[in-house]
């Protein structure tokens, strides 16, 4: 009977460590870690899953992406966007992670590199707003408010209910001295936000 239990248990073990090997299991942990904002977990856990060498290029693309987001989110700037880069290598069609590399090089300060990336986004995902209020809020940063007007209002048709989208939209259009349509945007903002 010990023997039986003894046996059972190595192979409940094998077998746990076979699933675990794959790295998709680390790649649902870091995912999880990552909701509940634990990011060095998250961290830890992705780079567990690529180092399995197991992971299909789509997997790796996922897994370098949000392991960059999570480093994003760690204020590690030039590593999320050494991720996001592996990730496009991998899967070039991501919309996603141009957005998130634009995002990190925003916060870089390097605007141009974030608006080719946000660029790169709205071309392979022209029915998403991220990618419009983020290059928005970039040529905003470039004080190029005139073209920042231009994407907010194209999130703003995508997503009609995105408040922030108003609200810097008429921050732009304040900055360029069109205080009725700043006034209109602002407080349909504020009305969004009731």
């Amino acid at each position: 009977m010990k023997r039986a239990l003894a046996i059972l248990l190595l192979a409940l073990a094998l077998f746990a460590a076979t699933a675990r090997a794959d790295g998709l299991t680390d790649i649902d942990a870091a995912q999880t870690a990552a909701r509940a904002q634990d990011f060095v977990e998250a961290i830890r856990l992705f780079t567990s899953a690529l180092a399995t060498g197991k992971l299909t290029p789509l997997s790796q693309s996922i897994a370098y992406d949000g392991r960059g987001s999570a480093y994003y989110q760690e204020g590690r700037w030039d590593q999320a966007i050494a991720d996001y880069t592996a990730a496009i290598q991998l899967e070039s069609d991501c919309g996603r992670c141009f957005n998130n590399r634009g995002l990190a090089y925003d916060r870089k300060s390097d605007l141009d590199k974030a608006i080719a990336d946000f660029n790169q986004a709205i071309s392979l995902e022209p029915g998403e707003s991220d990618g419009y209020f983020n290059r928005g809020n970039a040529f905003y940063g470039k004080t190029d408010y005139e073209h920042a007007i231009a994407d907010y209002t194209a999130a703003i048709s995508i997503k009609p209910d995105c408040g922030v989208c108003y609200h810097n939209r008429g921050v732009a259009y304040q900055d360029l001295g069109k205080l009725d349509k700043a006034n209109e945007d602002l407080n349909t903002a504020d009305q969004m936000k009731n």
